[in-house]
């Protein structure tokens, strides 16, 4: 039942020279990632293999290092910074050779949440790093005060102007049946030294909330679950200043047409902002909330709304804010949990993506089971769809409007990741037909398409090796490939002496199993963790028809789009600037260039919970060298919907072919 490794028997024979000649030539093909993508030649070409990209494997990390990746964030050094907490794990007792599974885990054992790591993508070495440490001390709490956890597991984050990490809340307590309540702390990454600040704490808790960079480099602080109420929604915003470390804080109960404030439809409920709510700015300042999410059961929030809302953040002078709230259009679905969400490179406008309807339920369709009591399938599904917001000035009305495609995709899809490329594509991967079952191998390649009736053609790639479900993360980074990691399928057991089990199902009567595994001849087999990685169709569980899933994916895997396997040599830009100025001109110099390119800016990405709340793409103004060797850039001039920070600066040549990245800092 535990993860075992053994060490690999290399039999040389003359079957294996054959099998390892066939895999040098068809590999890439037949088992669906590729030996080397790190070093793209000038002359590749766009064979039938590379036009559907190519995968690499990263090195697995030694048994100790071995962690998946619920907080993912590309740092302006290049490296991803990986943040787990707790990890979504619970507690395993073992006894007199019996085991008892203990739902939840004690998150003031700094053991419990020492698990983050930087990722160097270049070499696929992966470090641990310390964790903030898993107590404060409250001075709010009794007379006294008292020590409150600390526990990065389900906080928001987002990157600082100044490339910082910024975490706000996490997980404070885990309760049997699945619920949770928040911590108040903020907690700050720096990039540069490597060292954790404490930054103070929140007015209340925050479990899933969204953080939201705006124009001068404050951030908005939305929803979570409360400090002391388990799964009570905070009907709050915060607005962070990292200039002061202070807070501005509204009670969104009180302002006027809120969603607290707003019924929905006829029924005398009122609307609200559910967790980790998908939040976009505006050219005009404003934020849009879509009414997306990834919520949890138990959690009381209306699944019948179809609202969105346009929040405004007014500056009063002398240091003081309001709020002010707009009813936006109606969305043409429910509320869904678990989809993604992100904004159209080089526009305002916003697409939604997938997700679940009538339920927030991580556990719908579970090992391909579906109680029609308490998923009613007239109510309860997973999303095929393709929503998109339409700016009020393509649609012509003051606040925008929503538009649907119902089956976008030919199979529903939860937990799903969209990654903008420089190409100003959009690259879906990662994910299920369920929120934590029956996981999608295949990336969905979104190609913009004036013609086409969703605005997008699409073109299915190359499948992945791994399956990533919930908790998975995917970035684009600085030499135009895509980091995909982490996923969960359950939570793991985790002994009191740090032994994780990934091996577990879930049961209704004592909360976990092992379950009776078994290989694809039908012969019941111990669970090996390095048989799974070399093939993970490899296991069977009481008979289900999916392949087995560990509770975490403890291996990265990179992607290479079609577009580095274009004709010709690759564009480079060997001069840049490393700081641009709003609405300012510049000038890159490249090697390679072409006569028809293009430069684009695309925010560091920063990952959890099937939402990047970093990207972002800008298509510069240029003017193109007679020479074609260096080209004139004017920097972004819209704040609210570039944010200062650090972006990734690209050039693509005349036929999309993209350059490496330079790394450069937009700001005011």
């Amino acid at each position: 039942m535990m993860a075992r490794i053994f060490p690999v028997k290399r039999i040389i024979s003359i079957c294996l020279v054959f099998l390892l000649a066939f895999y040098i030539v068809f590999g890439d093909s037949v088992f669906g990632y590729s030996k080397e993508a790190i070093a793209l030649t000038s002359d590749s070409t766009g064979t039938a293999r590379t036009s559907m990209g190519k995968w690499k494997v990263l090195p697995m990390p030694a048994m100790s290092d071995r962690t998946q990746s619920v907080h993912t964030t590309l740092l302006p050094n290049g490296k991803v910074l990986v943040v787990n907490g707790s990890s979504f794990r619970t507690e395993l007792d073992r006894e007199n050779g019996q085991y008892q599974f203990v739902e939840g885990i004690d998150v003031s054992d700094y053991a419990v949440v020492n698990n983050s790591g930087l990722l160097d993508p270049k070499t696929g070495k992966f470090e641990r790093i310390p964790s903030p440490p898993a107590l404060r001390f409250d001075k709010t709490i009794g007379k006294n005060g008292a020590n409150t956890t600390n526990d990065l597991f389900c906080s928001g984050h987002v990157q600082l102007a100044d490339g910082n990490v910024l975490f706000a809340g996490g997980t404070n307590t885990y309760y049997p049946g699945g619920a949770f309540t928040g911590t108040k702390w903020l907690n700050l990454y720096d990039w540069r030294s490597g060292k954790w600040k404490d930054l103070g704490q929140m007015r209340d808790g925050r479990w899933y909330p969204s953080l939201i960079s705006l124009a001068d480099g404050k951030v908005a602080i939305f929803a979570g679950l409360k400090f002391e109420k388990p799964n009570q929604i905070n009907t709050s915003v915060e607005i962070y200043d990292p200039k002061t470390d202070k807070l501005h804080y509204f009670d969104l109960t009180t302002i006027k047409n809120s969603p607290f404030n707003t019924k929905v439809g006829n029924d005398d409920i009122y609307d609200g902002i559910d967790l980790y709510p998908r939040v976009f700015p505006l050219k005009d300042g404003r934020l849009l909330i879509t009414g997306d999410e990834a919520g949890i059961a138990g959690v009381l929030v209306p699944h019948s709304s179809k609202k969105s809302y346009l929040m405004t953040i007014n500056d009063l002078g002398n240091g003081q804010l309001s709020l002010s709230f707009e009813v936006g259009p109606d969305r043409l679905e429910t509320s869904k949990a678990y989809g993604t969400a992100l904004q159209i490179p080089n526009s305002e406008e916003v697409l939604l993506l997938g997700g679940l309807i009538g339920s927030n339920s991580i556990s719908y369709g579970r090992e391909g089971k579906i109680d029609p009591n308490a998923f009613p399938p007239d109510v309860v599904r997973v999303s095929t769809s393709l929503q998109h917001w339409i700016s009020p000035a393509q649609s012509a009305q003051k606040n925008g409007k929503w538009e649907i495609i119902p089956d976008f995709f030919k199979q529903p899809r939860a937990n799903l990741q969209a990654v903008i490329l420089p190409t100003e594509e959009i690259l879906v991967l990662n994910g299920g037909e369920y929120p934590e079952y029956k996981p999608i191998y295949q990336p969905l390649l979104m190609t913009p398409d004036s013609h086409s009736l969703s605005g997008y053609q699409t073109k299915t790639l190359n499948s992945a090796k791994l399956p990533r479900l919930y908790h998975n993360g995917a970035i684009l980074l600085p030499d135009a490939r895509v980091l995909v990691i982490g996923g969960n399928a359950n939570r793991t057991a985790r002994e009191k002496d740090g032994t994780l089990h990934v091996d577990v199902l879930g049961d209704p009567k004592t909360f976990f199993r092992f379950p009776q595994l078994k290989n694809k001849a039908g012969e019941i087999e111990s669970f090996d963790i390095d048989t799974y990685y070399r093939d993970p169709q490899h296991y069977f569980a009481d008979g289900n028809v999916e392949p087995f899933v560990p509770s975490e994916i403890w291996q990265g895997e990179i992607f290479s789009p079609p577009y580095l396997y274009k004709a010709g040599s690759r564009p480079e830009i060997t001069s840049s600037p490393q700081i641009l100025k709003y609405g300012q001109s510049d000038r890159i110099v490249v090697k390679d260039g072409t006569s028809n390119p293009s430069v684009v800016m695309v925010k560091l990405g920063t990952v959890t919970h099937s939402f990047d709340y970093g990207q972002r793409l800008a298509k510069l103004p240029i003017k193109v060298a007679q020479d074609n060797s260096s080209v004139g850039i004017t920097a972004p001039d819209n704040p609210h919907l570039y944010p200062p920070g650090y972006y990734m600066l690209f050039y693509l040549n005349d036929i999309g072919k993209p350059s490496h990245a330079q790394i450069v800092q937009l700001q005011s």
